[in-house]
């Protein structure tokens, strides 16, 4: 395992940030990230040109909640500090994350004529545990869930409505050992969660507690029983089924690929594999991928569109593309050294964006392979509290 990944990107983080460019244009859709903030955490909402993809002025949103920063072995995380992906997702004109510090949940609406603007929906809710950190949401279902990694390391699920998170049944006790508030990390933290396309199952990724090899990561995956929608019962069955592939160590993100079974983990450890989800609902994999150079492989993505997994790591500049069919390595998109590694990143119709080690967001046409911006967030606040990305667009991606 890379020693980089185990110091939490304690030096990853250096690098300056490059210009803004700025276009006078029509906005429709945005990008959301969370501050996690111990002073008050917020959805910062950037918009995004219709014309160019390019992005503008960040616009802050309290979530109702304070943040809280993860632990690694020099103290606390300088970038990365909820070791996951997806502190932030987007579903239709529903937005939802997780403010650590609180231990509570948040549910926005985005109004589509000015979705810089989210509006809170009711109270920020118990999140079930201690330090939540990641979130998932199923629009067949409405049925939201989130994993916290503290001492009560466990997953809580909600029914949304219009007036807010309800709870539904009680929070499922997650295996990680000995762990404190806030956690440390990265190993032995809670990673992902997510449904499957399906929305048939909830999938949570987990990595292994001394982060190395021989002690495995694993996924718990729970059954989504009962009907469609708020009113008709949909629930999750709290016997998960375990999974622990030995061919990984440090489960990191896990991407679903399209409407099938098939997914992409990231492992910091050595890249990452591609991963087929039975019947059973355990992962096995398919093919383990080595990214040459890398030196935490955490983040993924996947675009329908250009067929590709995107796979993001905290210490290099460029990104690995992948082919989501034949699971070959494609050309990597060279990204600005000034902007350092890359962490949460998200696909946005013919744009990728990703949150960088510096101070900034860096928005690539896929279209054709380059930089079309970077956005300079040096002045905007600390670099340390900014976790996860979303997009929101009127195109779905």
């Amino acid at each position: 395992m890379k020693a980089s990944y185990i110091l939490g990107f304690a030096t990853l983080a250096a690098g300056a940030a490059v210009p803004t460019r700025f276009f006078n244009s029509t906005f429709h859709d945005a990008l959301y990230f969370l501050e996690n903030n111990p002073a008050g955490a917020n959805i910062v909402a950037i918009p995004i040109s219709s014309r160019d993809g390019t992005l503008s002025d960040p616009i802050r949103t309290p979530t109702g909640g304070n943040g809280l920063i993860g632990l690694n072995s020099q103290g606390q995380a300088v970038v990365d500090t909820l070791f996951s992906q997806d502190a932030v997702v987007v579903s239709g004109n529903h937005l939802l994350t997780v403010s650590p510090g609180s231990n509570t949940v948040s549910l926005f609406t985005i109004p589509e004529s000015d979705p810089t603007h989210p509006m809170l929906v009711g109270d920020a809710v118990s999140s079930g545990g201690d330090f939540p950190n990641t979130v998932a949401y199923s629009a067949r279902h409405r049925l939201a869930c989130v994993a916290n990694s503290g001492t009560r390391s466990a997953v809580q699920c909600y029914t949304v409505t219009s007036t807010g998170l309800r709870p539904v049944g009680t929070s499922m006790p997650l295996p990680l050992r000995n762990q404190t508030v806030p956690p440390l990390g990265p190993p032995n933290t809670v990673s992902d969660i997510a449904f499957n396309p399906e929305g048939t199952a909830l999938f949570v990724s987990i990595k292994g507690a001394t982060g190395v090899a021989g002690d495995p990561g694993y996924f718990y995956a729970y059954e989504v029983v009962g009907g469609r929608g708020a009113d008709h019962g949909a629930a999750i069955n709290p016997e998960a089924r375990v999974s622990r592939p030995a061919e990984l160590d440090i489960n990191f993100s896990l991407t679903f690929l399209g409407n099938r079974d098939r997914a992409f983990v990231s492992d910091p450890g050595f890249g990452g594999a591609f991963v087929e989800v039975g019947r059973d609902m355990k992962a096995r994999v398919s093919l383990s991928i080595n990214v040459t150079g890398q030196a935490a492989s955490c983040w993924s993505q996947y675009s329908e569109r250009f067929g590709a997994v995107y796979v993001f790591d905290g210490g290099v500049a460029d990104v690995t593309v992948l082919d989501a069919e034949t699971m070959s390595v494609r050309p990597k998109l060279i990204g600005p050294a000034t902007a350092g590694g890359k962490f949460d990143s998200v696909v946005a119709n013919e744009y990728l964006y990703t949150l960088d080690a510096a101070a900034s967001i860096t928005a690539y046409s896929l279209a054709e392979s380059r930089v079309v911006q970077t956005l300079d967030l040096s002045k905007f606040g600390n670099r340390q509290f900014f976790q996860g990305l979303a997009f929101y667009g009127n195109v779905r991606r």
